[in-house]
């Protein structure tokens, strides 16, 4: 059963919103959503923000379905006092999951008794100011930035802010929280190392990071928190809805 392979491994699922077009298949994913993401869907302004809303969200329904089974539309979620939604079903085995979506790409990880994170960000020079770089990462990370030009200074950037959304999130707290004592590194392989200051109470290695670029366009980091000395083995997979 696929639900047994998050014993060992974390599952990613990735979709494109432009991909579902389909009118019945709009109806459907629709019909999967609760009164309050329906209530919050048809409160958005913009077109394009509630097409991506009812995508990303009904991935995750029907993501969980694929490992429980359980009708999309009948997965209820609570949320942490930060907004972090949580499963509430009775008897379900303990599946964590986390959402991400962003102009081109929505993501859902899924884990199993791990606390787990996910951020996705298109790659654009709009976002990857100096001035939210200086507000939002640590001084290393900020001189490293400045010294960088044209595409290096983006893909730095876009690292830098996923690796700290996708703790935060994993970590189940709001924006309130201190990015700038957070220190990512990334080697040529990709592989991540994190430092933290001492006053977080937090140590690396009770943490495992993990950048893909899905698309030329965009920058995915995950956070999984540790359970054991084993890492997981991330499998990423994109589906049509």
């Amino acid at each position: 059963m696929l639900i047994d392979k998050l014993n060992q491994e974390a599952h990613v699922w990735f979709s494109r919103p432009e991909s579902v077009q389909d009118k019945e298949v709009l109806q459907d994913l629709t019909a999967t959503l609760s009164n309050q993401e329906l209530d919050k869907y048809r409160r958005l302004h913009f077109q394009q923000d509630r097409h991506r809303y009812l995508v990303s969200h009904a991935l995750v329904r029907k993501t969980l379905s694929r490992y429980i089974d359980r009708p999309p539309a009948d997965w209820c979620f609570s949320r942490g006092e930060h907004g972090r939604p949580e499963i509430a079903n009775p008897g379900t085995p303990p599946l964590r999951f986390n959402l991400t979506h962003t102009v081109g790409l929505v993501g859902c990880i899924v884990t199993r008794n791990n606390d787990c994170g996910i951020d996705a960000e298109r790659i654009t020079a709009r976002h990857a100011t100096p001035g939210i770089a200086e507000r939002m990462f640590s001084e290393t990370e900020y001189r490293e930035l400045r010294r960088l030009e044209g595409q290096e200074s983006l893909e730095y950037f876009f690292t830098r802010w996923t690796l700290r959304e996708s703790y935060v999130k994993a970590l189940g707290i709001g924006i309130s929280f201190p990015t700038r004592k957070l220190t990512f590194s990334v080697n040529r392989e990709n592989s991540v190392e994190i430092s933290l200051h001492p006053e977080l109470e937090d140590q690396r290695i009770n943490w495992q990071f993990q950048l893909f670029k899905p698309t030329a366009e965009h920058i995915v980091a995950t956070a999984i928190r540790r359970n054991s000395e084993m890492d997981k083995r991330i499998v990423t997979r994109f589906i049509t809805l």
